[in-house]
């Protein structure tokens, strides 16, 4: 199983920043140098696409400011507020050690003991920790905890999750 290719959202653009649209973005990762690099992006919001030329990034602040092509005024770039920013995946900021993409997770097995017990639909933050929604074999929609206690080994090339606990998916 390999999941390597296509796109990953990196950030979403929240709001207008000066004169010129430029669009203060916020990164997914928490990582901003890989912005600087991108020669074009895709936005994406609901079922809208359209993809732009980055003519420009700097950071002010602590914040990522993106200038795109053809847009170059505030009420221009307010219209993409919301936006989420989607780039190739070798131009993602890399993952480091026990740090996934999102999108690696969807559709994992959690495996209890060698044996299949459900499947990864989709992950979302509670603010203290990142969370698993999964559908057991019996069709019913559970969330773990994407931590130790209850998490172990992630096998990406398996398309495995080691799941430390059966009970918390009764």
């Amino acid at each position: 199983m390999t999941r390597q290719k296509g796109e990953l959202a990196t950030g979403v653009i929240r709001g207008s920043h000066g004169v010129r649209g430029e669009l203060k973005v916020q990164s997914f990762s928490g990582e901003t140098g890989h912005f600087s690099q991108l020669e074009r992006v895709t936005l994406r919001k609901g079922t809208t696409t359209v993809e732009y030329r980055v003519e420009g990034v700097r950071r002010q602040r602590g914040k990522v400011l993106l200038k795109l092509a053809d847009i170059d005024s505030p009420e221009a770039a307010r219209h993409f507020t919301g936006y989420e920013i989607w780039v190739p995946r070798e131009q993602a900021a890399p993952c480091g050690e026990d740090e996934y993409y999102i999108a690696d997770l969807l559709g994992l097995k959690l495996v209890y003991e060698g044996r299949p017990v459900a499947t990864v639909a989709s992950v979302w933050d509670s603010g203290a920790a990142s969370m698993l929604e999964v559908v057991t074999a019996e069709d019913k929609t559970v969330v773990v905890p994407f931590q130790d206690p209850y998490i172990g080994e992630v096998r990406l090339s398996s398309g495995e999750i080691d799941l430390r606990t059966l009970w918390i998916l009764e």
